[in-house]
Protein backbone atom coordinates (compact mmCIF):
# COMPACT_ATOMS: atom_id res chain seq x y z
CA UNK A 1 0.00 0.00 0.00
CA UNK A 2 1.13 3.53 -0.78
CA UNK A 3 -0.53 6.86 -0.02
CA UNK A 4 -0.20 9.98 -2.15
CA UNK A 5 -1.12 13.61 -1.56
CA UNK A 6 -0.72 16.30 -4.21
CA UNK A 7 1.17 19.53 -3.56
CA UNK A 8 -1.32 22.17 -2.44
CA UNK A 9 -1.22 25.49 -0.61
CA UNK A 10 -1.78 23.90 2.79
CA UNK A 11 -1.35 20.49 4.35
CA UNK A 12 -5.08 20.27 5.10
CA UNK A 13 -5.92 20.95 1.43
CA UNK A 14 -3.41 18.31 0.31
CA UNK A 15 -4.61 15.73 2.85
CA UNK A 16 -8.21 16.27 1.71
CA UNK A 17 -7.09 14.87 -1.66
CA UNK A 18 -4.89 12.03 -0.31
CA UNK A 19 -5.51 8.62 -1.88
CA UNK A 20 -4.30 5.12 -1.06
CA UNK A 21 -3.14 2.76 -3.82
CA UNK A 22 -2.17 -0.90 -3.93
CA UNK A 23 1.30 -0.10 -5.33
CA UNK A 24 3.53 2.59 -6.82
CA UNK A 25 2.60 1.78 -10.44
CA UNK A 26 -1.12 2.21 -9.70
CA UNK A 27 -0.38 5.53 -8.00
CA UNK A 28 1.65 6.80 -10.95
CA UNK A 29 -1.03 5.81 -13.47
CA UNK A 30 -3.67 7.62 -11.40
CA UNK A 31 -1.52 10.78 -11.16
CA UNK A 32 -1.14 10.87 -14.96
CA UNK A 33 -4.88 10.29 -15.50
CA UNK A 34 -5.86 12.89 -12.89
CA UNK A 35 -3.59 15.47 -14.50
CA UNK A 36 -5.08 14.68 -17.90
CA UNK A 37 -8.60 15.29 -16.54
CA UNK A 38 -7.62 18.62 -15.06
CA UNK A 39 -5.89 19.91 -18.21
CA UNK A 40 -7.75 18.03 -20.97
CA UNK A 41 -4.64 16.11 -22.01
CA UNK A 42 -1.72 14.33 -20.33
CA UNK A 43 1.06 16.73 -19.38
CA UNK A 44 3.49 13.94 -18.49
CA UNK A 45 3.71 10.16 -18.59
CA UNK A 46 4.25 7.49 -15.96
CA UNK A 47 7.90 7.40 -17.03
CA UNK A 48 8.23 11.11 -16.19
CA UNK A 49 7.29 10.52 -12.53
CA UNK A 50 10.14 9.86 -10.11
CA UNK A 51 10.01 9.11 -6.39
CA UNK A 52 12.64 10.74 -4.20
CA UNK A 53 15.06 8.60 -2.23
CA UNK A 54 15.26 10.83 0.85
CA UNK A 55 12.86 9.64 3.56
CA UNK A 56 11.33 12.02 6.10
CA UNK A 57 8.94 11.41 8.99
CA UNK A 58 5.99 13.79 8.96
CA UNK A 59 4.48 13.95 12.46
CA UNK A 60 1.69 16.23 11.18
CA UNK A 61 -0.03 13.41 9.34
CA UNK A 62 1.61 10.26 10.76
CA UNK A 63 3.52 9.36 7.60
CA UNK A 64 6.76 7.74 8.73
CA UNK A 65 8.53 7.43 5.37
CA UNK A 66 7.42 10.46 3.37
CA UNK A 67 9.11 10.93 -0.01
CA UNK A 68 8.79 13.50 -2.76
CA UNK A 69 6.84 12.67 -5.92
CA UNK A 70 8.34 14.64 -8.81
CA UNK A 71 8.07 14.96 -12.57
CA UNK A 72 10.92 15.25 -15.04
CA UNK A 73 8.66 16.87 -17.65
CA UNK A 74 5.48 18.95 -17.47
CA UNK A 75 3.89 19.63 -20.83
CA UNK A 76 6.63 20.64 -23.24
CA UNK A 77 8.99 21.78 -20.48
CA UNK A 78 11.72 19.30 -19.54
CA UNK A 79 13.37 19.95 -16.17
CA UNK A 80 17.03 19.39 -15.36
CA UNK A 81 15.95 18.86 -11.76
CA UNK A 82 12.61 17.03 -11.31
CA UNK A 83 9.86 19.25 -9.87
CA UNK A 84 7.74 18.23 -6.86
CA UNK A 85 4.04 17.58 -7.49
CA UNK A 86 3.26 15.79 -4.21
CA UNK A 87 4.36 13.41 -1.49
CA UNK A 88 3.92 9.69 -0.85
CA UNK A 89 4.52 7.15 1.90
CA UNK A 90 4.19 3.44 2.55
CA UNK A 91 4.28 3.59 6.37
CA UNK A 92 1.35 5.75 7.41
CA UNK A 93 -1.38 5.87 10.05
CA UNK A 94 -5.05 5.73 9.24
Amino acid sequence: MIIYRPHRGSLSDAMAEARVFANEDEMKRWIVEDSAKAFGKPLFSVDDIVIGTEIMADVRNGWKDTRYVCVKRYGSEVYHVPQCIGMCATDFSG
